[in-house]
């Protein structure tokens, strides 16, 4: 069955962090508790609270998602501070905004996705991340990206991430496209390619940092612009 459509993973490989760029998002949230909600509290030991919610993650077991207002919610009432749902999802947004510093698109990223939209592909994202889809929106607009994808879906919005299939089968629903019809791309075999494979659909591996060569029941790449080896140059019959 010929490929309509593909779906990739987020951190390191559409974009990728600036190491020197500071973010302090507990920092963040604190300093605005204080400023805009008058809620007296630490930094350090909200930072502490959120630590100690924090769920353990190990990639490829974990499958059940954080959210991040909940994590925020549940470290607040650990210091005894009670706050309303509107003011967790304010304080929500200020991590998400710090968490952002130094985002930065791949060249190679952004010249693959304006490639496909040109030839017809319907483009997506499915993340693993606390932070739901409705934070990454304006970002993604900010980012000059709001035009190359057609849908963006994180675990938190789930309540189940990567290798589970849930994250990939809702973004599919929402590119109105069957797994057989779509490809993923991702950077960890243990979380991308195996919940891909799950999911039904056909998987490649992108590893920057080292020598692309075949895996077992998998194509690994260097970089995204070689997947238009894979597609082939023409549009989307």
């Amino acid at each position: 069955m010929a490929i309509r459509g593909v779906l990739f993973d987020w951190d390191g490989t559409i974009v990728r962090r600036d190491s020197a760029a500071a973010a302090a998002p507990i920092a963040a949230v604190a300093s605005f508790a204080r400023r805009r909600l008058e809620v007296d509290v630490d930094g350090a030991a909200l930072e502490r609270a959120f630590q100690a919610v924090l769920p353990e993650y190990r990639p490829g077991s974990t499958e059940t998602a954080a959210h991040v207002s909940r994590l925020l919610g549940a470290a607040f009432t650990w210091l005894g501070l009670a706050l309303g749902g509107g003011d967790i999802d304010a304080c929500a947004r200020v991590f998400f905004s710090d968490s952002m510093q130094g985002l930065a698109v791949y060249d190679d990223a952004r010249a693959l996705l304006a490639s496909l939209r040109y030839r017809g592909y319907r483009t997506g994202v499915a993340t693993n991340s606390i932070f739901p889809a409705s934070l990454f929106g304006p970002k993604v607009n900010e980012l000059g990206l709001a035009g190359y994808l057609d849908a963006f879906v994180s675990s938190a919005d789930v309540g189940l991430g990567k290798p589970n299939p849930s994250p990939y089968l809702k973004a599919l629903d929402e590119l109105g496209i069957d797994a057989q019809e779509s490809i993923f791309v991702g950077d960890t075999v243990e979380t991308d390619i195996v919940g891909a494979r799950a999911a039904g659909m056909r998987a490649v591996l992108l590893e920057r940092s080292d020598r692309a060569r075949d895996r077992s029941g998998f194509l690994v790449i260097e970089r995204l612009t070689a997947l238009n080896e894979f597609l082939g140059e023409g549009t989307v019959v």
